[in-house]
């Protein structure tokens, strides 16, 4: 970093490497995007859009085979996943892997939700748009359904942890290894 706080750059010198560890240092939550069926995908690029329209984005990678099968349908709904699902998120993750293992499921309008997620939201896809190896997809939000509560499940620095709340207010980021 040159002294006036103007970061130098070389074009064509980031390496995927350098981004990745750049964006860990920035906590995100988990979620679990399914369909129709037993499809899942777990992204740690859930964000809301709008609030009018109610829109959200997610970031799934243009290689997944399950994101394409999900996307077909139109129909998807993104759980928000708590730290208690922490456990085997890891091996339910990998490209292949069953990513509704062990979890608590149930069927609403016909697409799989988390049933102790934190929230639930129904959607349907609204635009993608080709983001480098990634796409960009756009949900429209039909019905949000809120959990009963809990601690979020982030993803920070390679670790799933959680933040604590002390008095309302965040205390302390709590790395959790599963």
């Amino acid at each position: 970093m040159e002294a006036s706080g103007a970061i130098a750059a070389t074009p064509g010198a980031v390496v995927p490497g350098d981004l990745r560890r750049a964006a860990s240092t920035f906590p995100r939550g988990v979620a679990l995007v399914t369909g129709p069926g037993r499809l899942g995908i777990h992204v740690d690029t859930f964000i809301s859009v709008s609030l009018d329209p109610p829109l959200v984005a997610f970031s799934p990678s243009r290689q997944s085979l399950t994101w394409r099968r999900i996307r077909r349908a139109g129909r998807i709904a993104i759980s928000v996943l708590g730290v208690h699902h922490a456990p085997g998120l890891r091996e339910r993750a990998q490209p292949g892997a069953d990513s509704l293992a062990g979890l608590s499921l149930e069927l609403v309008g016909g697409v799989t939700v988390v049933r102790d997620a934190l929230a639930v939201l129904l959607c349907t896809l609204e635009a993608e748009h080709r983001a480098g190896d990634h796409t960009l997809a756009v949900a429209r939000v039909l019905e949000v359904r809120h959990g009963v509560g809990g601690a979020p499940l982030v993803y920070h620095r390679g670790a799933f942890g959680t933040v604590a709340f002390a008095g309302g207010q965040p205390a302390v980021y709590r790395p959790r290894m599963d």
